[in-house]
């Protein structure tokens, strides 16, 4: 006689569903790549002009360093907007609702992109503080992006960025 429900059977789902988790986590891995890792790959530092002829005006995805996940737009006046998400927002009961984000961009003399940024609304409760400029190389291999704080440290940390259409 067969039964609908019998521990062992729900184990053995149980594990079949995990793996398939796992699989489809494993992007999320990958995406943690070293500057080292793009270059040997063929990645190519992109100018600011490439910069600004490639990105500006199109929105761009990917996470932070602190596991934000943002959705941003550079403005050719200067300006960044668009909004971010995830359990780097405010713990868990803000992750799933979107935060504005705000702030400007520039180039430097070394060919970096900087970018200083609002997380948050900009007045009341909830209110962001403005982060200082960071400045970043952005690079590009095949149709990804990504940002690294280096263009020569081979080990340095890159985050990916992907034009959203």
């Amino acid at each position: 006689m067969t039964c609908a429900y019998h521990p062992k059977h729900t184990l053995t789902q149980l594990k079949k569903l995990l793996g398939v988790v796992f699989l489809l986590c494993a992007p999320l891995a990958i995406a943690q790549e070293k500057l080292g890792e793009l270059l040997d790959a063929g990645a190519k530092v992109l100018s600011p002009e490439d910069f600004k002829q490639e990105l500006v005006q199109r929105l761009l995805v990917g996470p932070t360093a602190a596991e934000i996940n943002l959705e941003i737009v550079y403005t050719v006046t200067g300006l960044v907007q668009g909004s971010a998400y995830g359990m780097g927002i405010r713990g868990a009961a803000f992750g799933k609702l979107p935060i504005p984000v705000n702030g400007e961009w520039k180039t430097d003399d070394n060919g970096r992109i900087c970018t200083s940024m609002r997380f948050g609304f900009a007045v009341g409760p909830g209110a962001g503080e403005t982060l200082p400029f960071r400045c970043q190389f952005w690079l590009k291999y095949k149709e990804v992006y990504f940002l690294s704080d280096s263009d020569t440290d081979r080990q340095a940390r890159v985050l990916r960025r992907i034009v959203k259409q």
